[in-house]
């Protein structure tokens, strides 16, 4: 499906940076990854204080999840929904109404000590329910109902950040939970969304290099199926049972299975493509991660090894990964990533490699390696900023329908 609408071109910044979704969010992502982390790194080695109403960890585990997580997850449904849906992509005061409110959750979180929590909470979980609402009304109009699970998942996504909000005002409940809740329903949807598009990008590329291809990735299949499942019955089990022995194992089984399902992927044949092998290096960071998160059950001195291996690793890979391409497509550029892009990609793992070993190491190393791990991580967000600002705040080249 092709549409072409020349007179409709926007002419003013604000409207082609409100022309679609992934334009302002995927600015998000990028603002949220320098910005969060610039803060917390100096909040957490207590050189700085901020009015915050919770633990600084507690801040830091929301706002990587439902910030900048939050943001990515916007910024990819909304210019997917127009192309599953034919329709024109959410633009104009609603999408502006939807960042205005992750940007106001970003402020309630940052000074919630000094706000009633009623409204750090109210304002907070409004960019959740705006963004599933959208997403909704798109699906819905178009009678496109195999969409309908993408609805769901978002108001579980926004239904998570209420119970984060409610337990902290209820002494009896935990907002951690909230935490592996958010957690879990992302490696659901990396390993759902991302085991879908990850081979098929790579076997749409391996063909256009070679017509003749026969050692094609493999299609989804039992493996795919076990592997989904059991993360899900893993999720579940340490959402609600974060210290059960059977909790631990079910995650390493999980994380096993993730990497098993790469391997029939044939990522090693799209090495020189950085915006494939991204996508196969962050499904190696999902499997790693759930390993390493089930161990960290089972011995409790690895401390947040798991966490970061997925935060990092996975989710921030992925992330980055498919706002690349998608950026890219949306603006009728060619899908190439650039050495901007393929050195942050580099830069990525290797912080989360560092931030692991500064959890694993001794305590000695702690400091230097957890600086390292930020500096890395800073400088990757960095240049995912100075490729794409200039891509999602001007007009495509030749102006089409984002959606196409």
């Amino acid at each position: 499906m092709s549409f072409v609408f020349f007179e409709s071109q926007p002419k003013s910044f604000l409207g082609v940076l409100l022309s679609n979704g992934f334009r302002p969010l995927f600015l998000c992502v990028g603002l949220a990854g320098l910005l969060l982390i610039a803060l917390w790194i100096p909040l957490f080695a207590g050189h700085i204080t901020l009015p915050l109403g919770m633990s600084s960890i507690l801040w830091h585990a929301h706002e990587m999840l439902f910030g900048f997580v939050g943001a990515a997850m916007g910024g990819f449904l909304l210019a997917a929904v127009s192309k599953w849906t034919g329709r024109f992509p959410v633009s104009g005061g609603a999408l502006a109404l939807l960042v205005v409110l992750w940007m106001s959750g970003r402020i309630a979180m940052l000074l919630s000590g000094t706000w009633p929590a009623w409204l750090v909470a109210t304002v907070d979980v409004s960019y959740g329910f705006c963004l599933a609402a959208l997403v909704g009304r798109e699906i819905i109009a178009s009678g496109n109902r195999r969409n309908y699970k993408v609805i769901v998942l978002l108001l579980v996504f926004a239904a998570l950040n209420v119970v984060f909000h409610r337990a902290l005002a209820l002494p009896e409940w935990d907002p951690n939970i909230a935490i592996r809740g958010a957690v879990m329903q992302v490696c659901m949807m990396l390993s759902l969304i991302g085991g879908r598009i990850t081979p098929a990008f790579t076997r749409n590329y391996l063909i256009k290099q070679n017509p003749a291809l026969t050692l094609a990735p493999a299609a989804f299949g039992r493996l795919d199926i076990a592997a989904t499942l059991t993360l899900l019955a893993a999720a579940l089990s340490w959402i609600a049972l974060p210290t059960a022995v059977f909790s631990a194992y079910l995650l390493m089984i999980a994380g096993l299975l993730q990497i098993m399902r790469l391997v029939r992927w044939k990522g090693w044949l799209a090495l020189d493509e950085p915006l494939l092998w991204i996508l196969h290096l962050g499904f190696v960071w999902l499997g790693l991660g759930l390993v390493l998160l089930g161990a960290g059950v089972l011995d409790s001195s690895l401390g947040s090894v798991g966490f970061h291996g997925l935060g990092i690793g996975a989710m921030a890979s992925m992330i980055l990964g498919v706002a690349s391409r998608a950026a890219l497509g949306h603006t009728q550029r060619p899908l190439v990533a650039g050495k901007l892009m393929t050195v942050a990609f580099m830069l990525l793992s290797g912080a989360a490699v560092l931030r692991i070993l500064a959890s694993l190491l001794a305590a000695s190393l702690y400091w230097p390696l957890l600086y390292g791990a930020a500096l890395l991580w800073l400088a990757g967000m960095l240049l995912f900023c100075i490729r794409y600002v200039p891509i999602l705040v001007k007009p495509a080249p030749s102006w089409r329908y984002p959606g196409a």
